[in-house]
């Protein structure tokens, strides 16, 4: 800075003389190459830095959602390589899946976002969402999912969720035929105005009702209905905290104006918002006459709390009835005061101390569409592992 200073005072101050003039300028000339010669140093460092981290992250790229093409090809999207290829759809969702293929496509990607999302809220509970990630499998095929625990409407909620967050970005992504960004919003307010493109959530809101209520409307039993509730309970986390993104204008940096777009939450937001609505779920005591019941309770509840009818088991053994693979030889804390520690986890049985090394899947990305890409995290270390 005091250099390129020193040059403009000189150049004005010989501003009559045509000899120091050249020397200033070649001065100048080599103060300005001095600079591009950084520049291009700088960038041919974060090239380097940024091909590194690429290879490192595509080696850990997999396809567990639908068995279609990854990156660099892009994917076929036809009701051959979607609808086919994802099992246990109802006859109603493999008739949506034939008419908008790519848009079942990301509500599929949705469901597994969602299942991921579950495994991460409750990664120290004895059931820990492990069941319903199977490769090319549907989770809502989980004898789990036919159930009214907790646990049950915890995964309907959030699966629900994933649908809508993932629908309405791919939407403003323009890779869905079916829609585009929502353009609802436009104008002038303030110092900001509309603009950008807005994830669409009104178009995810309406194909994840049409997508998933529809395994349950013709159903009248308390468990369908309170299936239903818990979708919308699962879609509302999304759609009630939309927020609004800016993005600055203005000369050196200034924020004379602001064009903002409306944005789904963070999906961890999400999950953090649909598990404390776990952990507060409301019990609904199953009569006779379910109709007039439902609707009782229904009037006491709202929209976004979430229902269950059935007391969960321990889930401290295996028990394919239910989906629940026990707690035998998971991972326990034995200093922890939570639900991780050693004595909850393993149910009194004891555990064992191992030095163990380890790789797991880490730091995973979901992509449009439909593929994942994770890093590897090897772990070299003492553990204690439920007997």
């Amino acid at each position: 800075m005091e250099e390129q200073t020193s040059l403009e005072y000189n150049l004005h101050r010989s501003s009559h003389h045509s000899k120091p003039t050249r020397r200033i300028r070649w001065r100048i000339f080599l103060f300005r190459k001095s600079q591009i010669l950084l520049c291009f140093q700088d960038m041919v460092l974060l090239m380097t830095i940024f091909l590194t981290f690429t290879s490192s992250v595509v080696r850990g790229m997999s396809n567990d959602i639908l068995r279609l093409n990854i990156p660099p090809k892009e994917p076929k999207l036809d009701p051959n390589t979607v609808c086919k290829t994802f099992p246990d759809l109802t006859p109603r969702q493999y008739s949506l899946c034939s008419l908008y293929p790519d848009v079942t496509a990301s509500a599929i990607q949705g469901i597994q976002i969602g299942v991921h999302e579950c495994q991460n809220q409750l990664r120290n509970d004895r059931w820990n969402c492990s069941s319903l990630e199977k490769k090319n499998k549907n989770p809502h095929a989980s004898p789990l999912l036919k159930r009214g625990y907790r646990e049950t409407a915890f995964a309907y909620a959030i699966s629900a969720a994933g649908v809508v967050h993932q629908v309405a970005v791919a939407c403003s992504l323009g890779k869905l035929k079916s829609c585009g960004c929502d353009m609802s919003r436009r104008g002038k307010v303030r110092n900001w105005e509309w603009g950008g493109c807005s994830h669409n959530v009104d178009f995810g809101e309406h194909f994840s009702k049409k997508f998933l209520d529809s395994k349950e409307k013709r159903s009248k039993d308390i468990h369908a209905k309170i299936n239903l509730h818990n979708n919308r309970a699962g879609r509302l986390a999304v759609i009630r905290n939309v927020n609004r993104k800016c993005k600055c204008h203005g000369m050196s940096g200034s924020c004379e104006m602001q064009t903002c777009w409306k944005a789904t939450p963070d999906f961890k937001e999400v999950g953090n918002r649909l598990k404390r609505k776990y952990r507060a779920a409301r019990k609904v005591d199953v009569l006779n006459k379910v109709k007039t019941h439902y609707k009782k309770i229904r009037k006491y509840t709202r929209k976004t709390d979430l229902l269950f009818y059935e007391q969960s088991p321990n889930y401290c053994d295996p028990n394919p009835e239910v989906g629940a693979p026990g707690t035998s030889g998971r991972l326990c804390n034995k200093t922890s005061s939570g639900a991780d520690n050693c004595e909850t986890l393993c149910c009194g049985r004891g555990y064992n101390t191992l030095r163990v090394k380890r790789t797991e899947r880490c730091d995973c990305k979901f992509h449009w569409c439909c593929y994942v890409v994770c890093q590897t995290c090897e772990y070299n270390e003492w553990v204690t592992v439920c007997k």
